[in-house]
C-alpha cells in the first residue's frame, strides 16, 4: 500500500499544517497603556452604562445591565462578587441572577469589553436608587426616584439608557 498517494492523507497533511501555523502565529498586539486604550475607546470613564432592561416575573423582576468596563490592571477581571456588586442606597447587595449554564463574563487584563450581566430583584430594591460597584468604580444605574413593580406588565421588558427610570 501507498501511503502518500492516498489523497486524504495529503489532506489531513495539509489541514494539520494550517493549523500548527494558526497556533503558533503571532497574535496581534493588545493595546497596553491606559492612554492607549482610552484613545481606542473614545472614552474617559472606565465604567459607563449603556441600558439597563428590567423584566417582571410576577413578585419579582429580573435586571440586565448592559455596560462597557475597562480593566487597567493586569489580570483578568472575572464579573462576579466581590469585585462585582450591585448595591441599593443603603448598601445591601442585590443577589446576581445566575444560570448554571453561564459562565461570568470576564474583561481581560489592560482592554475594554462591553459586557451584560444580570440581577433579581424584588419590589424594595426598585423603591430607591442602585449603584453598579465594578472593583472600586461606581456608577448610577437607578436614580433614587421609586419605581412601582406592580404597574410593570409581567413578562414585558422596559429598557432605560439613563437613570432615570419612571
Amino acid at each position: 500500500m501507498r501511503f502518500f498517494s492516498r489523497p486524504e492523507v495529503w489532506f489531513l497533511i495539509l489541514a494539520s499544517g494550517v493549523a500548527a501555523w494558526w497556533a503558533l502565529r503571532e497574535p496581534e498586539p493588545y493595546a497596553t497603556d491606559a492612554a492607549e486604550i482610552a484613545a481606542t475607546t473614545g472614552e474617559d470613564a472606565p465604567l459607563r452604562i449603556q441600558r439597563c432592561t428590567l423584566t417582571r416575573d410576577f413578585g419579582n423582576a429580573r435586571l440586565d445591565i448592559e455596560f462597557r468596563f475597562r480593566n487597567t490592571a493586569p489580570r483578568p477581571l472575572f464579573m462576579q462578587p466581590p469585585d462585582v456588586r450591585l448595591l441599593t442606597a443603603d448598601g445591601k447587595e442585590v443577589p446576581p441572577f445566575i444560570l448554571p449554564t453561564e459562565r461570568p463574563p470576564m474583561v481581560p487584563e489592560k482592554a475594554s469589553t462591553d459586557l451584560r450581566l444580570r440581577y433579581w430583584l424584588d419590589k424594595e430594591h426598585l423603591a430607591g436608587a442602585l449603584r453598579l460597584d465594578v472593583r472600586g468604580q461606581s456608577v448610577e444605574v437607578k436614580s433614587a426616584t421609586p419605581l412601582d413593580l406592580d404597574k410593570l406588565e409581567n413578562d414585558k421588558p422596559r429598557v432605560w439608557t439613563n437613570a432615570k427610570w419612571e
